[in-house]
């Protein structure tokens, strides 16, 4: 940075303070609000009033020129109101509004400057800072086709600039750098704050609409009440509830039914047998008894149905009652009838 002293620093070295003083803010790991932080950030915003005061008296640039006819040395003086609107836009003030609307002048008079002298070809955007109601319509598919696009290739273009100013960066460093290469590297840089002023009057556009609208609520008496602490909920005394012995007993054993068995397995097999609604064991033909012994178990078969024939023949009335129940329960329930209530 420049020394202090009676010794009036020169341009070169007030552009330098300020290019300084933004490297320090795009690197450092310091809080915006601290005061170390701040402290340097208005070192750096007094040097560039200082150098963009010093180039107005010394007319460096006229709106009748060309960038081809401005020297090399000098182009990167054109980034001075550039570097000096951003840096504003991080001070710490509580007149917020008139910082951001110092910083929106900086960005403005730096891209008024970059298209007179044909840097670029943008148009300033449109000071659109009025308070007006949102329309809610529908969306415009081809107008947000068409701003994804530009948005695509504007980043392709700043990454394409952000590598070639870090290799130009080294050429300029080095004790001899040869003059289109110091001039290529100005003019990539410029570009590159054209693309950042842009984005930054934006947002500042943007800010000023909302800090506008919080002092209009101000003055209209909607003022944000203070912030204080809530009070204690009212809560209503806890009943307690009791968990009864029948309640318990209800869940175990069934409301108002035996839930629990009466009769082992044999028993109820016995008492199904006693009833004639099961055959007693051994009395019927079964897989098992196929698997078993197949032989002796064709020949009980045989038996059983010998015996079923007798029976018939000799007209005995249990036997000719159980089939007549059959053959009326195979008129009742047809084959395949079965639980149809799922299928298609």
């Amino acid at each position: 940075m420049a020394e202090a002293g009676d010794k009036t620093p020169t341009l070169s070295e007030l552009y330098q303070d300020l290019w300084t003083t933004y490297i320090f803010t795009e690197n450092t790991n310091d809080s915006t609000s601290s005061q170390d932080y701040q402290v340097k950030l208005r070192h750096g915003i007094k040097s560039g009033e200082k150098a963009i005061h010093m180039v107005n008296q010394l007319h460096l640039y006229s709106d009748n020129e060309n960038i081809d006819e401005v020297a090399t040395n000098e182009v990167k003086y054109i980034l001075l109101p550039a570097i000096l609107g951003y840096l504003t836009t991080l001070l710490n003030s509580k007149e917020r509004i008139e910082v951001v609307k110092k910083g929106k002048d900086y960005f403005t008079d730096f891209l008024r400057v970059c298209k007179s002298y044909e840097v670029t070809d943008v148009n300033l955007p449109p000071d659109s800072t009025e308070i007006v109601p949102s329309g809610k319509g529908p969306p415009d598919l081809i107008a947000m086709s068409r701003q994804r696009g530009d948005k695509i290739k504007k980043f392709q273009e700043q990454k394409e600039r952000a590598k070639k100013l870090k290799d130009l960066s080294v050429e300029v460093e080095k004790e001899h750098v040869d003059d289109e290469v110091k001039r290529d590297y100005y003019m990539t840089l410029c570009h590159q704050w054209v693309e950042k002023s842009l984005e930054e009057l934006d947002s500042l556009n943007c800010e000023v609409t909302m800090l506008k609208f919080r002092e209009q609520s101000i003055q209209n008496g909607h003022e944000e009440p203070p912030k204080h602490k809530k009070d204690p909920q009212k809560t209503t005394a806890f009943t307690p509830f009791i968990i009864t012995k029948d309640m318990i007993s209800k869940k175990v054993y069934g409301a108002g039914y035996p839930s629990r068995p009466v009769l082992t397995v044999e028993e109820f097999y016995e008492e199904r047998v006693r009833d004639g609604i099961w055959q007693p064991p051994g009395s019927s033909h079964s897989m098992q008894d196929w698997a078993n012994d197949p032989e002796k178990d064709a020949q009980a078969k045989e038996q059983e149905d010998s015996e079923k024939e007798k029976k018939v023949e000799e007209d005995d009335e249990e036997t000719l009652q159980k089939a007549r129940d059959w053959d009326e329960w195979k008129d009742d329930h047809r084959k395949g009838w079965g639980n149809r209530k799922n299928m298609g």
